[in-house]
C-alpha cells in the first residue's frame, strides 16, 4: 500500500528548512504559476518542483494520489487542445485539428494544475506538523489555535486507521458493501459511520479530560518542549526568496 500524504522524515535541506520560510516559497510558487502568462515558464516551475522532490529524497510515484492528479492534468490538457481554436493547425487527425493555441493552453493549464498540487505535496511531505504549529505559535499565533492544528493533524491518520478497522470488522460479520440501491447505501453508511463516530467521540472526550487535567488555557502564554530555530540557512533562503520575488515582479512589469 502506498504511504499516506503525510510527513516523511528525512535529512535533506528541505526537511531542515524553517516551516514558515518553506511555506513562503510554496505561496510564491503557487502565485507565480497563476500570474505568469507563458506556458513554458509554468513548465519550468513544474520542472523545478520535481527536481526539489529529488533533492528531498522523495519518490513522487510512491505517494497516494499522484496517478489521479496526473490523469486529471492530462484530461484538462486534452480539453484545452480540443476546444481552443487559436493559431495555425498543428496536425489534422480526421475531424480533430489541434491548433498551436490549443496546445499551449493545454500545457499551461495542466502545468499550472500539477505545479500547485506538487508544491502542496512537497510542503506536506517535508514539513513536520508539530514544527509547523510551533513555528506559527512562536510567530504570534495564539497557542489554542496552534494546538487545534496539531490535534487535527494527529487525529486524521488515527481516524483513517479506525475507519479501516471498522470496515474490516463489518466484512468479517458478513456485511456486503456492494450497494445497488440508495436505501441499501444509506444503511451501509449508517452501519459504517456510527461505530466510527462513537470511537471518535471517545477519543475526543479522553483528550478533553486530559487537557482539563493539565489546566489547558489557564495562562495566556505557554512553554514549549522544543523550539523551532531560525538558522543561517533559513535566512539565506528567505533573502533568496525576496530577490527572486523582486526580479519576477520586475520582469512581469516589463512584459
Amino acid at each position: 500500500m502506498k504511504p499516506r500524504i503525510t510527513y516523511q522524515p528525512g535529512h535533506s535541506v528541505l526537511h531542515h528548512l524553517h516551516p514558515l520560510v518553506k511555506g513562503a516559497w510554496m505561496l510564491f510558487g503557487t502565485v507565480l504559476v497563476f500570474v505568469v502568462p507563458d506556458p513554458w515558464a509554468v513548465l519550468a516551475v513544474l520542472g523545478l518542483v520535481l527536481l526539489a522532490f529529488r533533492v528531498a529524497g522523495l519518490r513522487l510515484g510512491q505517494v497516494r494520489g499522484t496517478r489521479l492528479f496526473a490523469t486529471t492534468a492530462l484530461l484538462l490538457a486534452a480539453l484545452q487542445i480540443l476546444f481552443v481554436r487559436q493559431g495555425p493547425v498543428v496536425v489534422q487527425i480526421g475531424p480533430l485539428a489541434p491548433t498551436i493555441g490549443g496546445v499551449k493552453a493545454g500545457i499551461y493549464v495542466a502545468g499550472r494544475f500539477l505545479s500547485v498540487v506538487f508544491l502542496s505535496y512537497l510542503f506536506v511531505l517535508t514539513t513536520d506538523p508539530n514544527s509547523l504549529a510551533y513555528a506559527l505559535m512562536q510567530a504570534g499565533l495564539p497557542y489554542r489555535y496552534g494546538f487545534t492544528l496539531i490535534t487535527a493533524l494527529r487525529l486524521v491518520p488515527i481516524f483513517e486507521q479506525e475507519g479501516q478497522i471498522v470496515y474490516n470488522a463489518q466484512l468479517a460479520r458478513g456485511v456486503q458493501y456492494d450497494a445497488r440501491s440508495p436505501r441499501r447505501f444509506l444503511t451501509l453508511a449508517r452501519q459504517f459511520f456510527l461505530p466510527l463516530l462513537v470511537s471518535a467521540l471517545g477519543k475526543v472526550d479522553a483528550l478533553a479530560v486530559s487537557m482539563e487535567g493539565r489546566c489547558f488555557g489557564k495562562y495566556s502564554t505557554r512553554t514549549f518542549l522544543r523550539t523551532v530555530h531560525f538558522t543561517r540557512q533559513d535566512a539565506t533562503a528567505a533573502i533568496l526568496l525576496l530577490l527572486v520575488t523582486v526580479a519576477t515582479a520586475g520582469a512581469l512589469a516589463v512584459l
